[in-house]
């Protein structure tokens, strides 16, 4: 009989979870701790995983082959970016969803404002990366990753031993990652039972047709974008996403990117895409693309929308677009980020900031799969761009 791996018992702690959260009810909250102690942990890895992997990525590629990796990289973020805003508005305008929802006992919250996209854009640059570290702001460590390893590629050999310094720190937060992920199972069934256990059954019903929009939304671009995608580039579009199947299982867990990038790291070099590309592709794409949040937001805000009963012009559907794909590239990549940045899309089209009362009850339930596709589509990136890099994949990846 085969041995239970730890993706298996992550499944069975996935499952056990759900159960104990539909039996047990609110008091389930309880366990709320274990999962807390699970995202911590793999929290405790992004920063120096993402400077040290995505610092080594760029030092191996040089000139006009690192411009081509950032060309690649950016153009597949932002196409399925605009293909996932054109599947959710399309989806949620047909839908007709929110018309005659109930606002009458709304109640006003407080919402942190958004940031300004031109501050957002100014911060990328940090004045002191050492305190961009210590803090852990992702944008800015990234540019300085970027920056750091361009300067040791053009250094050379005087080079040599800080980037074996970052290769070695690398290579041990792989390893690291390994030993987290055995309390796994653990943190993964303590953030099912709460969540089954919090909202329950009952308390969706009246939000049953906007989960499954969201929920059918993603799936597409799951199932139909990517998996087009893949198979357009000649690689198997269903054996690639099951040998990377156990990242979108994290972040639907933990809804979070940023917590799952070291499984997602994790997963794709072990399905045959090189260390330089995963190292470079992926950090990047777990703060600046989120496709799954961009949909959520655009179906969040034509169903406030309707709720409220404004009625939506063409020009009105493409403010949505471009503030939702725009708000997607500022949102962090943890739990419930997403809430907070729908704010901006909202007041884009004159839909009142306290309409985000009326999801948030369920931003959680909305949350698992719009990270889930964040996730997916990092590693699919990966293998595109790795593709058309001339790396070779393993043979059974490969459409002949």
């Amino acid at each position: 009989m085969k041995e239970i791996g730890v993706l298996g018992w992550i499944l069975i702690g996935f499952v056990v979870g759900i159960l104990v959260g539909a039996i047990v009810g609110k008091p389930a909250a309880e366990l709320r701790p274990l999962g807390t102690v699970f995202i911590n942990l793999l929290r405790m890895l992004i920063i120096p995983l993402i400077f040290s992997t995505l610092a080594v990525g760029v030092s191996a590629f040089t000139g006009k082959k690192l411009g081509k990796m950032f060309g690649k990289t950016y153009f597949f973020y932002y196409f399925t970016g605009v293909l996932a805003m054109i599947i959710a508005l399309i989806i949620v305008g047909l839908s007709g969803a929110g018309v005659g929802f109930p606002t009458g006992e709304l109640k006003k919250v407080e919402i942190k404002a958004p940031p300004k996209l031109v501050d957002v854009g100014l911060a990328i640059i940090p004045t002191n990366p050492i305190e961009s570290l210590a803090k852990g702001d992702v944008l800015p460590i990234i540019f300085f990753a970027i920056v750091l390893g361009m300067a040791m590629a053009a250094a050379g050999k005087p080079a040599e031993p800080l980037k074996n310094f970052l290769q070695g720190l690398a290579e041990t937060m792989y390893k690291l990652v390994g030993y987290v992920l055995w309390y796994g199972p653990i943190g993964v069934f303590a953030l099912m039972a709460w969540t089954v256990g919090t909202h329950g059954l009952s308390v969706l019903k009246p939000y049953a047709y906007l989960i499954f929009l969201v929920y059918l939304a993603t799936a597409i671009q799951v199932f139909i974008v990517y998996a087009g995608l893949l198979r357009i580039f000649k690689i198997r579009p269903y054996h690639y996403l099951n040998k990377i199947k156990e990242a979108p299982i994290f972040a639907f867990s933990t809804c979070s990117s940023s917590a799952t990038l070291p499984v997602t790291m994790r997963v794709t070099r072990a399905a045959g895409v090189g260390d330089g590309t995963t190292s470079f592709v992926l950090p990047m794409g777990a703060t600046v693309n989120m496709d799954g949040t961009g949909m959520y937001q655009a179906i969040c805000a034509v169903f406030l929308a309707n709720a409220f009963g404004i009625s939506l012009s063409l020009h009105h559907y493409f403010l949505i677009g471009v503030t939702a794909l725009l708000a997607s590239i500022g949102t962090a990549g943890v739990p419930g980020a997403g809430l907070i940045m729908l704010s901006m899309v909202l007041g884009a089209i004159g839909v009142p900031i306290e309409g985000i009362a009326l999801v948030a009850g369920i931003d959680r339930i909305l949350d698992m799969p719009r990270t889930a596709v964040n996730v997916t589509d990092d590693a699919v990136a990966a293998a595109l761009v790795g593709k058309t890099e001339g790396e070779k994949l393993p043979d059974d990846l490969l459409i002949r």
